[in-house]
């Protein structure tokens, strides 16, 4: 527990709005505050943290995105100068491991390279990771450190999930926000009230919200627009590829999901209190990728494809070939890759959870050839008023 965060947070809400802020402000903090949160204090990833990601199971998610990088640089007429952008890229691996293989490729190497990282915690591991690995890369805190650019090629893993996320809940038959405020202890605790201003609550068809039961909690992401919007910026042509783990609209906001899915994560488990000691823990929520697609539409960036990982990743090219290697291995670390390749693979893992969306700006819309026949994107309803 992070005495000084605690107090941070109570600070913040003694202060403002009565004795109340907005869960995102909350979530916020607890994650992201200088010198404090969760992300600027803590080992987060891998075995030693607080979860794994795909680079910790193996090379599946380098080898995809690697195809799909060079895939994405053919499309765009294969440029001598092109940039490519990481953004929340965690330990620095996972781009570290995109650009060797590209390397070995008949690809014309990236004439920038980028990591947009908002945490200075990050940013210093990931920097020292580029250096073991040999990588030149430009590192900024944010997007808006990027200047636009032609020929751009972006992509990102399990970025917004992290983003800070409003709450609300249905009772007899409104809205409300719920939002944080402090117990008779002084502990954190919610509090549920009118939305006052504009934005404070989703827009969402009567159609989902009409089949909602009194009591219904969930969480929107207000940050899925200015992001998309901050990378169609740095764009005049260019390729997004975003992974994150996630649902439709309809799926997302199913009347029987009662609960949402804001979800903490500590020491590999998960955890429910997300209010509890904050820092000490991470605070998650899915994607919306119907939001997400809709927001790109306004942007200028046209989603193209939409697909579950485990279809991605089997009908990727270079992990197919990875596969057929290891399994002609009989060795103890060969059966250790294929575990991996079960998990990031296979529905049961993170095969049907995670999804791939890629989109584009400036280049029409087209779709990798080997994913067209699993491509889920009608199911998003992004044509749908």
């Amino acid at each position: 527990m992070s005495k000084a965060l605690t107090e941070h947070i109570t600070g913040l809400i003694r202060s403002e709005n009565g004795g109340w802020i907005s869960f995102d402000t909350f979530m916020q903090q607890a994650l992201y505050a200088p010198s404090l949160g969760y992300y600027e204090t803590r080992e987060v990833f891998g075995r030693e943290g607080d979860f794994l990601t795909g680079p910790d199971t193996g090379p599946w998610l380098s080898l995809g995105l690697a195809d799909l990088v060079e895939w994405g640089w053919k499309e765009l007429g294969s440029p001598a100068d092109w940039s490519l952008v990481e953004q929340g890229g965690g330990s620095g691996r996972l781009l570290a491991d995109v650009v060797a293989l590209l390397s070995g490729r008949d690809v014309g190497m990236p004439r920038h390279i980028h990591a947009v990282e908002r945490s200075a915690q990050m940013r210093e591991r990931q920097k020292q990771s580029y250096a073991k690995l040999g990588v030149s890369v430009q590192q900024h805190a944010s997007l808006a450190e990027l200047q636009e650019a032609d020929n751009l090629i972006y992509f990102s893993n399990e970025l917004p999930d992290a983003f800070p996320v409003r709450c609300f809940i249905r009772q007899q038959g409104m809205l409300r926000e719920r939002g944080v405020a402090l117990d008779v202890d002084g502990g954190f605790c919610w509090s549920d009230r009118p939305a006052e201003a504009p934005g404070t609550l989703p827009e969402l068809p009567s159609s989902i919200l009409q089949q909602w039961p009194s009591g219904y909690v969930s969480e929107w992401n207000p940050n899925l627009a200015a992001w998309q919007a901050d990378v169609s910026r740095i764009m005049r042509r260019g390729f997004v590829f975003s992974v994150d783990y996630g649902f439709t609209q309809a799926e997302y906001y199913r009347p029987n999901r009662v609960e949402g899915t804001l979800l903490g994560h500590l020491k590999h488990e998960p955890v429910h209190d997300v209010l509890s000691d904050p820092g000490s823990r991470d605070i998650t929520a899915h994607v919306d990728f119907t939001a997400m697609g809709r927001a790109g539409n306004a942007a200028d960036l046209a989603m193209s494809c939409w697909i579950a990982q485990g279809a991605w990743l089997s009908q990727s090219p270079a992990v197919q070939t990875y596969i057929r290697q290891a399994v002609a291995k009989t060795t103890a670390e060969s059966m250790a890759l294929m575990g991996g390749a079960k998990r990031m693979l296979l529905p049961q893992g993170m095969g049907e959870l995670f999804k791939l969306a890629v989109q584009g700006k400036g280049v029409g819309i087209a779709a990798p050839d080997y994913l067209e026949n699993f491509n889920r994107l009608p199911a998003l309803g992004l044509d749908d008023a």
